[in-house]
């Protein structure tokens, strides 16, 4: 599982990075129990220190097919 985790954020990291910076607070999920919008920033912020929530959006994402 952490390795799928570690290749899904590897993933995630080189999507961010081709998003233009117009479009980073565009809503990219919906996570947890009151479906909290999260943004390609906010995403990235989760995701880059590994938290249980940046979890959850990668593997979200990964469902959406955007990793």
């Amino acid at each position: 599982m952490a390795e799928d985790l570690s290749s899904l954020r590897e993933k995630f990291l080189k999507a961010y990075a081709s998003v233009p910076l117009s479009l980073r607070n565009e809503i990219i999920s919906l996570v947890g129990k009151n479906n909290a919008p999260i943004s390609w920033d906010a995403a990235y912020i989760e995701i880059a220190n590994k938290t249980k929530e940046g979890n959850e959006i990668l593997l979200h994402l990964k469902e959406l097919g955007i990793v």
